[in-house]
């Protein structure tokens, strides 16, 4: 049996600072960090962009068969988002957030507010 581990940040963790997901054998787990900047237009927009890190944010893809998740920092918390179904690229869901990314561009938004929505751009290297 393979185990895909998450590290949880010892800062922001209050007592467990990493979770196990058990994986069937024999399972290969892929793992990609992206650096994004981003920005937003108008109040809500800039609202939901404070929830995010200032400068840049690091988000991690994590594909283990079936299993495909974004784990990126919201508001100094380690947030886990889950694949959803999406017509184009890929769309993870965590609470009422939205991490949506197609190539180079990522879009953050709140299902608590339509207007809010924060794009990003993959810094190349």
């Amino acid at each position: 049996m393979a185990v895909l581990c998450l590290g949880i940040n010892p800062a922001f963790a209050s007592k467990v600072t990493s979770f196990q997901i058990k994986l069937a054998s024999p399972t290969t787990v892929d793992r990609q960090t992206v650096l994004y900047t981003c920005q937003g237009n108008g109040d809500a927009a800039t609202q939901l962009l404070s929830r995010l890190p200032q400068k840049r944010v690091a988000v991690q893809y994590i594909n283990a068969d079936a299993i495909s998740l974004a784990v990126l920092p919201i508001e100094g918390h380690t947030q886990v988002f889950s694949n959803v179904i999406a017509a184009d690229g890929a769309k993870y869901a965590a609470a009422q957030y939205v991490w949506w990314n197609k190539g180079n561009d990522a879009f953050f938004s709140s299902e608590m507010d339509d207007k809010a929505l924060v794009t990003c751009h993959a810094v190349l290297k």
